[in-house]
């Protein structure tokens, strides 16, 4: 390394969150094979999956500069606008009614509308006319102009959500001979729950989903003589807490179904991120068949190869570029050192969950820790690991919170079974477990998993297997442990296999700590 480098604590090789972090990711973008799918309008992926801080909202950034035209639909203001303030659907919620083809035609008319509100640009009229120009079916632009005639200008007016709801609750008080819903709502009989199920799936299905359908129909053979423009849907965000998780894995499952109509349609492409446990939930609550997403989805997961290319680009682009130093520097030029016999920069690949978040949250801590040196010592990195692994913890109780509340503990209990580990020492050593789970500071006490532990006799053998394993289960699923296979490997949690199955507690499997959270051993 050249010798006029010093290190200034003060130096970043770019910010955790992908907003924050544009500067760099402007200019030190790597184009993964998942990039090239996504650019691409004519592949049907449309769901990017992968944990947090895997790169999906920096993709899906990427792909709004290359768009023309960009729809950019944000879960939490659709169901405060469609949903939560709709004291209608409220109700309908309240008295389980299943409105899942509801949502469906709600995501299918929020992602026409804004197709053509952005793609048309001003509110213009001329938009039917020139929408119907290409189309021959008589029928459908017949329907289409009903359509928006219904719902008085539907792409460019305010109000249209009230409307819809509106007419919907109309529809369904004439047919059930109702004056108030409102009223009548809490006193439905069973009876009553059913036949107003029946008859909303069918309203919506036969009348307004068919509706948009011809739409989408017309909007295909338009773009197919228009293909100047590509148009860009965009939708993240879904694993923030816009609603309650019910509601939320039925309208990610409509989500998933509804997108399906826009296969086909020359220049425009939708994508979704989300993560790998979200998808999975949605499929279980749901029970969605989950190859049914397999061709439509674009999982992310990095290797060591190509976490240390960004993090080449974004070194080459702080120092040559940032600060003018012409100099040739890489990540494995600039950790030229060993601990513990392991090279500098495969130590701090080995203590992430191989995304791009890890990696460059530890560079710029062990940056920062050689603050006026101009070498990255074993020391730094040492010393940055610790408020790493602290950081990394934090990061992991608040992406887990909501479905594991009690991660540290979890965390706290396997750490009693050692680094290395198989099912049958952790059943023989069930009470050491038990005890130190226990013992731990209980955050939530309503959390399932540590109620399934304080409920089970220990000597219920039973009980005590289903414990263990969804104990381990869990850890795997946030990245805490890996699996041993025979032949040497180690897993980890990726979008490929984000949990384990019931082969994965063979007697020849191994479970192994991953190095980040691996009790120390003492010199």
């Amino acid at each position: 390394m050249a010798d006029d480098i010093v290190f200034r604590r003060d130096m970043e090789i770019g910010n955790l969150s992908a907003e924050a972090d544009q500067f760099f990711l402007d200019t030190c973008f790597i184009k993964t094979p998942e990039y090239q799918e996504i650019k691409d309008y004519d592949n049907r992926k449309m769901i990017i999956l992968g944990r947090t801080g895997a790169g999906k909202t920096a993709l899906l950034n990427k792909a709004k500069e290359e768009a023309d035209v960009v729809v950019d639909i944000k879960p939490n203001i659709f169901v405060l606008q469609y949903i939560d303030n709709v004291p209608f659907i409220r109700q309908l919620k309240e008295e389980k009614i299943n409105l899942e083809v509801f949502y469906k035609f709600l995501w299918l008319h929020e992602i026409v509308s804004n197709i053509v509100k952005n793609y048309f640009n001003y509110y213009n009229k001329n938009y039917l006319v020139e929408l119907c120009g290409f189309s021959n079916d008589a029928d459908r632009i017949r329907q289409l102009k009903n359509y928006v005639k219904q719902y008085d200008d539907v792409f460019f007016a305010e109000g249209t959500k009230e409307k819809i709801t509106n007419q919907l609750e109309a529809k369904l008080e004439s047919e059930m001979g109702f004056t108030n819903f409102a009223k009548i709502a809490s006193s439905l009989t069973e009876s009553q729950k059913r036949e107003i199920q029946a008859k909303t799936s069918q309203y919506v299905s036969k009348t307004q989903i068919n509706q948009l359908k011809n739409l989408i129909s017309i909007l295909k053979e338009y773009f197919e003589h228009n293909k100047q423009k590509k148009i860009l849907v965009t939708i993240d965000n879904l694993d923030e807490n816009w609603t309650d998780d019910e509601s939320k894995y039925k309208l990610i499952n409509s989500l998933l179904d509804t997108i399906r109509f826009f296969i086909g349609i020359p220049n425009v492409k939708i994508l979704i991120a989300m993560r790998n446990d979200l998808l999975s939930k949605t499929v279980e609550a749901s029970n969605r068949q989950n190859e049914k997403d397999e061709s439509y989805t674009i999982k992310l997961n990095w290797s060591k190869d190509t976490l240390t290319s960004l993090i080449d680009r974004r070194l080459q682009y702080l120092f040559e570029f940032k600060y003018k130093k012409n100099t040739k520097v890489s990540f494995k030029h600039i950790f030229n050192c060993f601990i513990s016999e392991t090279e500098g920069y495969n130590y701090i690949l080995e203590r992430t969950m191989m995304r791009p978040r890890d990696v460059i949250s530890f560079v710029n801590l062990c940056i920062k820790q050689a603050d006026g040196e101009t070498h990255i010592t074993p020391l730094n990195i040492v010393n940055a690991e610790k408020l790493y692994c602290d950081e990394r913890l934090s990061a992991l109780k608040h992406e887990w919170y909501t479905l594991y509340p009690n991660v540290e503990c979890y965390i706290k209990a396997i750490r009693s079974m050692g680094n290395r580990f198989d099912y049958e020492y952790i059943f023989e050593n069930y009470k050491t477990l038990l005890d130190t789970l226990l013992n731990s500071n209980i955050e939530n006490q309503d959390d399932p998993l540590i109620v399934s532990f304080l409920e089970c006799k220990i000597n219920d053998n039973n009980c005590v297997n289903v414990n263990i394993k969804n104990l381990i289960n869990t850890l795997f699923i946030i990245g805490v442990i890996g699996i041993e296979f025979p032949d040497g490997t180690i897993l980890y949690s990726n979008a490929d296999k984000p949990k384990l199955s019931q082969l994965d507690f063979d007697d020849d499997i191994v479970f192994i700590l991953h190095p980040l959270f691996a009790k120390r051993k003492r010199k």
